[in-house]
């Protein structure tokens, strides 16, 4: 029996994560729920597939500007790799 994949709700996730991944933002007003593997190439809301980031960088994110590489497991647990607007690489 294949297993059922846990998704994430989005409003849980934002008042969880409290603020922008990126910039640091926490309205939650502004906030969103991006996939890191975007949905037309398959990527659903899942805890691993998401990110918590406000409407400016989620934008940004979609341009090309900020480059989500994925999520890496490490001795700190779950870590985010990524390239901010300059290109410098971040572990987050």
């Amino acid at each position: 029996m294949p297993r059922k994949k846990k998704l994430v709700n989005k409003a849980i996730k934002k008042k969880t994560d409290k603020r922008c991944k990126f910039c640091g933002a926490d309205d939650y007003c502004t906030l969103d729920v991006h996939r890191i593997v975007p949905g037309e190439r398959g990527g659903e809301y899942t805890p691993l597939n998401t990110v918590t980031c406000c409407s400016n960088c989620h934008r940004k994110a979609h341009e090309g500007k900020i480059r989500i590489d994925r999520m890496y497991f490490s001795t700190m647990g779950w870590i985010l790799h990524y390239f901010d607007e300059s290109g410098e690489e971040h572990w987050d």
